[in-house]
């Protein structure tokens, strides 16, 4: 009974967590993807040329999230802003919902899942947010969990088998096509991880081939996605655009950066370094026993986090990838290692009664219960973009608005009748595009605007605007928050 009490205080806790960061959108990209979801839902084509920004020349939209997408949508048409928050928080659970499982599977406690829930959350905070990635991360950890069943549950070794497994891997794979684009890569990859995992187990050779066969309907689904094999032209184009200009493509080596992510990477590093050394060391079990099974489902779980980690040094998105993907082991390593420290005879009782349940069962409860009503007050107007939502007003109808990227994608959706300059569509805009809208404001005393601007969104403390080659005055409408319309004329 205890034990489920912890567990519904972890629930508890992930529940806070996912209201706070789904309440206030941090980054905007839900916004552009609702109005994406909308028009396709409206009968608009899924790949089709730009119609939302002024610039010249723009590029073909293609959407990295088309599920996603039609999701928000349907939040945003049901509910409103706080549909899309409702479908964001959604995505979150069922992520931790997942890796919880997992950890249970892996025989963590709740107490210790805890711990480990906050540390994650904490190293991959940016991606703990209302974003696909955040669903594609679950389905990785539930196609994992997949094999692991493969691995351990009675299963009849007939032909109907095969051709279930095989639809299952198929269906999985085409439906994280549709998710998000990254899938495609790490669908291989899962392809690969799935009969290593039995093979790591020891099991029979015919739960081997179960598994090489869900890992083959996985590859051929991700490639049953809606670009098809031009999925990987879009991911090339992405990460071009990508590249050098969005600060979660960049290294965490690269100046600016370092005092931010370099101890995040080298944290990743370190937790998933020392699992993997324990692992290496505590091989438990017998070929094709339960404890085998579990020990190679974290040791493949804790390779794909290495792997994230390593190539977290040359760009911080796989940071949160790594930590993310790392949740279970954390949490049955820490299970396991309060457990035999708190075994140690040469401990005293004191230190001893602080690694119980019964120790720390009653502050976190206590603290859940005075921070929940916080989430709660935080959480007001949910879903609704500050300062857009309140400056969208002054921009003229059918303007073409000079804007930060991320201030443009939540504009994309208040205000269709307003073309942006560029938003986070990287691989619409490309590189070039993003470098100039950088090196425009980067002076805040003079912001040259772009030939064509005919309302501005910027940040507060601009002092003078103009557009470059007219000597038109501009003037600034009433700040709000941290931004400021400006409007060519005097305004007097």
């Amino acid at each position: 009974m205890r034990s489920r009490r912890d567990w519904a205080v972890l629930a508890g806790w992930v529940l806070a967590l996912v209201v706070l960061r789904a309440a206030r959108l941090t980054e905007h990209d839900p916004y552009w993807q609702a109005r994406d979801g909308s028009e396709r839902l409206a009968g608009t084509p899924l790949s089709r040329p730009d119609s939302w920004s002024w610039a010249d020349p723009s590029g073909v939209f293609r959407p990295t999230s088309p599920a996603w997408n039609t999701a928000v949508a349907l939040g945003h048409e049901s509910l409103g802003l706080p549909g899309i928050a409702l479908v964001g928080a959604l995505g979150m659970l069922a992520y931790f919902a997942v890796a919880v499982l997992v950890a249970r599977r892996l025989s963590a406690r709740p107490l210790p899942t805890l711990v480990a829930t906050a540390l994650v959350a904490l190293l991959a905070l940016p991606m703990v947010s209302p974003r696909a990635t955040i669903v594609v991360e679950a389905l990785l950890l539930a196609t994992l969990a997949l094999g692991h069943a493969l691995t351990t549950a009675a299963l009849s070794r007939t032909a109907s088998t095969y051709a279930a497994v095989a639809l299952s891997g198929t269906v999985l794979g085409w439906a994280g096509a549709w998710l998000h684009v990254s899938w495609t890569v790490l669908a291989l990859g899962l392809a690969c991880a799935l009969p290593l995992l039995a093979l790591l187990a020891g099991v029979p050779r015919w739960r081997l081939a179960l598994a090489a066969t869900a890992g083959l309907g996985l590859a051929v689904g991700s490639m049953l996605g809606p670009y098809r094999l031009s999925v990987w032209q879009l991911l090339l184009d992405i990460s071009s655009a990508s590249g050098g200009q969005i600060i979660e493509w960049l290294s965490p080596l690269t100046g600016g950066l370092r005092a931010r992510w370099l101890p995040v990477a080298a944290l990743c590093l370190a937790l998933a370094g020392a699992c993997a050394l324990r692992l290496w060391l505590h091989c438990p079990g017998s070929p094709g026993s339960r404890e085998r099974a579990r020990w190679a489902l974290e040791v493949v779980l804790v390779a794909t986090s290495l792997a994230a980690a390593v190539a977290g040094l040359v760009a911080i998105r796989f940071l949160g990838v790594a930590a993310l993907t790392l949740l279970p082991v954390l949490a049955a390593e820490l299970s396991t290692a309060t457990v035999r420290w708190r075994d140690v005879p040469q401990r005293s009782e004191a230190f001893r009664h602080r690694l119980t349940a019964g120790y720390w069962r009653p502050i976190v409860t206590g603290v859940l219960v005075l921070l929940a009503p916080l989430a709660v007050i935080t959480a007001h107007s949910p879903g609704r973009p500050e300062p857009e939502a309140d400056l969208v007003g002054d921009l003229p109808r059918d303007c073409r608005l000079f804007a930060t990227p991320d201030a443009a994608g939540a504009v994309l959706l208040l205000r269709p009748d307003v073309k942006v300059w560029v938003d986070m569509r990287t691989e619409v805009h490309g590189g070039r595009a993003y470098a100039d809208t950088r090196r425009r404001l980067g002076d805040l005393t003079d912001v040259s605007l772009p030939p064509g601007t005919t309302c501005a969104m910027l940040p507060l403390g601009t002092e003078q605007v103009s557009v470059e080659g007219s000597s038109e005055p501009w003037h600034q409408r009433t700040p709000l928050g941290s931004m400021a319309v400006w409007l060519p004329g005097s305004g007097a």
